[in-house]
C-alpha cells in the first residue's frame, strides 16, 4: 500500500497538483491515476504509463490513448494542454518517456 501511495504522490507532484489534461487543481484524494496508453490497448500499469488526472478527464478519456483524447480536444483546450505539458517538461517534472507518450506533436516511433 505504501508503494501505491508513493506513486500517487509522485504523479501528483509530477503534474504540479493539477490534471495533466485540463489543468484542474486536484488533491491527493481527488486525483486519479490515468493509464496514458490504456491497458485495453496494451498499456501497462507501470509508473511510466500513468498520469495524474481528474475524474472527469479520466472518464471522458476512457479507453482512448492520451494522443487520441488530446486530438479530440477543442483548439483552445489543446493549446493550454500543450503549454502545460511543455512547462512541466522544462521544469524537469516529466520524464522524456512520458513526454513522448503525452505530447501529441511528437510522432510515435
Amino acid at each position: 500500500m505504501k508503494r501505491q501511495n508513493n506513486n500517487r504522490e509522485r504523479l501528483f507532484n509530477e503534474a504540479a497538483g493539477c490534471c495533466i489534461y485540463c489543468g484542474h487543481p486536484l488533491t491527493l484524494e481527488t486525483m486519479e491515476a490515468d493509464h496514458i496508453v490504456p491497458r485495453s490497448k496494451g498499456g501497462t500499469a507501470d509508473y511510466s504509463n500513468l498520469a495524474c488526472s481528474c475524474p472527469r478527464c479520466n472518464a471522458a478519456k476512457a479507453d482512448k490513448s492520451a494522443r487520441e483524447f488530446v486530438d479530440a480536444m477543442p483548439r483552445k483546450k489543446r493549446y493550454a494542454y500543450e503549454n502545460r505539458l511543455e512547462d512541466l517538461f522544462i521544469q524537469g517534472k516529466l520524464s522524456s518517456e512520458k513526454w513522448d507518450l503525452l505530447n501529441p506533436i511528437v510522432p510515435l516511433s
